[in-house]
């Protein structure tokens, strides 16, 4: 039995879609399979198709009150991202979802999953909160929140959450609670807090549950060679070589300005799988969203052809992490965990 959970709002619904074909055609060895969705500001387009996809494989979609899901997220000063509050559904809704569900997978929108996720019905999530992979250019966010040179920092676009374990400890309660006195110190919105509220409590995926565009677009030397992650912080070349070769699930990312749907000279690594995925899609008539025009893209994207990668990198970490703080000796300002 497999639960999965997708939050966006009508503009992202589209890929959210493509996405879920992508997991529903690669996941027909799980014999039960339940699709949460969060969305806010559905069109009735994009509701029947929806409906319409869980048909054809015969499973079943449940849609979560998203208006519920906002009144509480009135109640904190929770930044947008690209103009909405959408990221910030995956922990909003997790009230709503049946008791009996004892892990939920939510997938970012930006996704395409490639292969099985079956294992991860049997993964062994005791004492656990959730399992995520690590963020791949989150080098020197962490260190804002605390967090030592040996500390992960995961990414939010895939977490298996552990929700009986939230149960037994109370976790969202004290979560909530605590959110007004942290959330002006996350940069990077509710992956922050993820990673600040549940530090300790999460458990490592393999990078083939959240394979990046930044390892598909740049080699391996020319990664590690401008991240030296302290093994316990991230993963080995050798991991990340493996991932690339057998992805389980592929997170897009932003690359120089664009996601894959964007028209225009883009130069995104995954741009081909996506449009793969759209043609064989429900929303195969979305036509391109517009390029982004604005010039600094267009200077990054003129480095990236003319530099080496390694060069490139270098620079794009530079600018990245700039006004960030240097690795702290030891992880000296952490918060107490949660109760």
């Amino acid at each position: 039995m497999l639960s999965v959970l997708y939050g966006c709002d009508d503009n992202y619904a589209p890929h959210a879609g493509i996405s879920m074909t992508s997991l529903l055609e690669n996941n027909r060895d799980i014999d039960e399979l339940t699709v949460y969705f969060a969305a806010q500001d559905l069109s009735q387009q994009n509701l029947d198709r929806l409906c319409a996809l869980a048909r054809q494989y015969g499973r079943r979609i449940v849609f979560l009150d998203t208006c519920r899901a906002r009144q509480a997220m009135d109640q904190y000063p929770c930044r947008g991202w690209n103009g909405s509050l959408a990221t910030w559904l995956r922990f909003f809704v997790l009230d709503q979802i049946p008791v009996d569900v004892d892990r939920l997978l939510w997938l970012d929108a930006d996704t395409i999953v490639t292969g099985s996720l079956k294992p991860l019905c049997s993964l062994s999530l005791d004492g656990w909160a959730a399992a995520c992979a690590c963020d791949a250019i989150c080098y020197r966010e962490r260190y804002r929140l605390g967090f030592s040179s040996q500390d992960a920092y995961y990414n939010a676009g895939v977490i298996l959450f552990h929700l009986a374990y939230w149960r037994q400890q109370s976790l969202l309660d004290s979560l909530f609670r605590r959110l007004p006195e942290r959330i002006d110190s996350y940069r990077l919105n509710d992956q922050d807090m993820l990673n600040d509220m549940l530090f300790g409590r999460i458990q490592k995926l393999p990078p083939a549950y959240n394979l990046q565009g930044t390892h598909l677009a740049y080699d391996t030397q020319a990664y590690f060679s401008v991240y030296p992650w302290q093994p316990s912080a991230y993963y080995t070349p050798a991991q990340i070589d493996a991932a690339r070769a057998a992805p389980v699930v592929v997170h897009f990312f932003r690359f120089l300005g664009d996601y894959p749907w964007q028209a225009g000279d883009n130069l995104h690594p995954a741009r081909t799988l996506y449009q793969s995925w759209k043609e064989k899609s429900l929303w195969a008539d979305v036509p391109a969203a517009p390029a982004r025009r604005e010039a600094v893209f267009a200077v990054e994207k003129l480095l990236y052809r003319l530099l080496p990668q390694t060069a490139f990198l270098r620079l794009f970490s530079a600018v990245t992490n700039r006004g960030l703080p240097a690795a702290p000796a030891a992880n000296q300002i952490r918060q107490e965990d949660l109760p």
